[in-house]
């Protein structure tokens, strides 16, 4: 397998400007942040980073092709991942004040609920995976070696420069989350923070949808 030096610089580009671009899930680590503290964003970037990894090897075998030929699966994927959204808003917004869920990540428990709810909210999201169908093979070329290779390669490119850009999303973010972590009173903010936004979250996915 080759890789054309141009055709990277290209990709990567494109790739950049596609993470600045805000979508849920920069939204969902941005409330993350925010509502429960840097290190509560970083680890649902982490979480998110792996659903992404999923996808991309979705693309790359084509198991994406799936969703585009049945409409149906497409769905219900989508639906479920709004109703997991809505699920983790009202949780928020209804939970006691000392519920782990809306406090800082402290222990490995608390870690693993953060990266697996990163993880779920990004793999129930087929758009994904139709992205990299359509994006990945945009710059590869029969010429240079077999192509799911050159996918998966393009694939791991965007991935990680996903990763570090989440994760300064996280960073950024989290101050406000620190702030509030560090101050009782503000559990009420912490939990609207996190609860209305996880709802705004759902309503535009299913708005998004509904265009569609």
């Amino acid at each position: 397998m080759e890789i054309d030096p141009a055709t990277l610089g290209v990709f990567i580009a494109a790739s950049v400007a596609l993470y600045i671009a805000p979508g849920p899930d920069m939204i969902y680590v941005a409330t993350r942040a925010m509502g429960q503290g840097r290190r509560a964003g970083a680890i649902s970037g982490l979480g998110i980073s792996t659903g992404i990894l999923v996808h991309m090897f979705a693309a790359a075998f084509g198991l994406a092709a799936v969703l585009k030929v049945f409409p149906a699966a497409f769905v219900v994927i989508k639906w479920a991942g709004i109703a997991y959204l809505v699920y983790l808003g009202v949780r928020a917004l209804i939970s006691k004040s000392d519920d782990i869920s809306l406090a800082p990540a402290t222990t490995r428990r608390d870690d693993w609920r953060l990266y697996r709810q990163g993880f779920i909210c990004n793999i129930l999201n087929p758009k994904i995976a139709l992205f990299f169908l359509a994006f990945l093979p945009q710059f590869t070329d029969a010429a240079h070696g077999d192509i799911t290779l050159q996918m998966l390669f393009y694939g791991a490119v965007f991935a990680s420069g996903g990763l570090v850009w989440i994760l300064g999303v996280a960073w950024v973010f989290g101050a406000a989350g620190n702030w509030v972590a560090r101050h009782p009173g503000a559990m009420r903010v912490q939990k609207w923070i996190t609860g209305s936004s996880m709802l705004g979250l759902a309503l535009f996915v299913a708005l998004e949808e509904r265009a569609e």
